[in-house]
């Protein structure tokens, strides 16, 4: 793991505050001794903010851990079973998802409420009251809702722009209409980047400071991690990876243009394909699990390859660590996650200078709703709540 720095400064207290939380709730058998030497931050500086934290109600003094050295044996901190819960919200394309969770991403109650093609801004907006309600009346000590979604958005107005085949809603204000309703922070971000800080906290991520969470559904999207911090603007539109075009004068794309990778490997135009060399009517997860046959294969080679081209670019300019396939993307078959890494590899700039790993996400299709819970973890993490709770 990258080393955490901490700061001895009073103006940072907020952020020194959310760093030491932060790693007793991402890490294990934590103690004040580990604190300081992970941040850098004096031992008096640590047992202040620990001690303000135990009195808040968001840590708690556990057992003792095993001390090579001469002395006591330090204490471990650990999660208050009374800290807030966080509840993340994921509005997707064909369902939307809640999840409540504590503050070490544990899952205390989760749910999914299918999309149908006639639905409205009205009808998506009451199937996530009917959600959030479920999960509030199962607790009601939560620190804030995480919404992510598909894009565009306003980050900052925590509104939904004009997706592309989202049921017609344009301009949804989102965040202040459940704000409104339940008297809760609401934060918004895209769904790859809510992925992205998922991995990046609980995830594979946790080890990389330059990553990058790759999305494949219904359209392609990418969350950037570059030193430790997720990459955006208050547009919600930074890494639209699958409108990076890799045949300038290819297939049409909904965006408008030719040849960007969204023509070619979303998930809807690969199920399109299977269907029609198979006869088979099956989605995209039962076609995941016939790999063997020679026609998928090919398809699934064919999708893996084109992903492999555009992401030599995106690596050539951001020299990423490491690449994390999620969204509906993690029910590929190892072969072709692998198949992704060496060609990449072989064609990126620097050679063999530096291996690019690519793998799944740590959580999988499930990546875009813990994300959600992660746009509020991340702003308690940089000290953001904190701050706003003492104001």
């Amino acid at each position: 793991m990258a080393k955490a720095k901490g700061e001895n400064n009073r103006h940072l207290k907020y952020r020194n505050r959310g760093l030491i939380l932060k790693l007793i709730c991402t890490e294990k058998n934590i103690s004040r001794i580990d604190l300081s030497r992970m941040t850098g931050l004096t031992k008096m500086t640590v047992t202040n903010i620990t001690g303000e934290l135990i009195q808040q109600g968001y840590i708690v003094e556990g057992s003792q851990g095993q001390n090579s050295n001469v002395g006591r044996n330090p204490i471990i901190l650990d999660l208050s079973p009374n800290a807030p819960k966080v509840l993340g919200i994921h509005m997707g394309r064909d369902h939307c998802s809640a999840v409540l969770v504590d503050l070490r991403m544990r899952t205390l109650q989760q749910k999914t409420i299918p999309l149908g093609s006639e639905e409205t801004g009205e009808t998506i907006i009451e199937k996530v009251f009917q959600l959030t309600d479920e999960m509030t009346n199962w607790e009601n000590n939560i620190l804030g809702c995480g919404i992510s979604a598909v894009g565009p958005l306003d980050v900052e107005n925590k509104m939904i722009l004009n997706p592309p085949n989202y049921f017609g809603i344009q301009n949804l204000p989102i965040g202040d209409i459940l704000s409104e309703r339940y008297c809760m922070d609401v934060f918004i971000d895209n769904d790859t980047n809510g992925s992205a800080l998922a991995e990046k906290l609980y995830g594979s991520g946790k080890g990389y400071s330059n990553f990058l969470y790759v999305g494949i559904d219904n359209g392609i999207g990418s969350g950037i991690i570059t030193d430790d911090v997720l990459y955006q603007d208050n547009s919600g539109m930074v890494g639209e990876f699958g409108h990076v075009i890799i045949n300038y004068d290819g297939e049409l794309c909904s965006c408008g243009n030719r040849g960007c990778l969204e023509a070619y490997a979303s998930i809807p135009i690969i199920e399109k394909r299977l269907q029609k060399v198979t006869g088979k009517n099956l989605g995209f997860a039962a076609f995941c699990q016939l790999h063997e046959d020679p026609l998928v294969h090919e398809i699934l080679c064919d999708m893996a390859d084109k992903i492999a081209c555009a992401l030599t670019g995106v690596v050539n300019m951001l020299n990423p660590s490491a690449i994390f396939i999620g969204h509906c993307g993690a029910l590929l078959n190892d072969i072709y996650i692998q198949r992704i890494e060496d060609r990449v590899n072989a064609m990126k700039l620097s050679g063999n200078y530096q291996t690019v790993r690519v793998q799944k996400s740590f959580f999988g299709e499930d990546a875009p709703l813990f994300g959600s819970a992660c746009i509020v973890l991340n702003r308690l993490f940089d000290g953001k709540i904190l701050a706003h709770l003492d104001a």
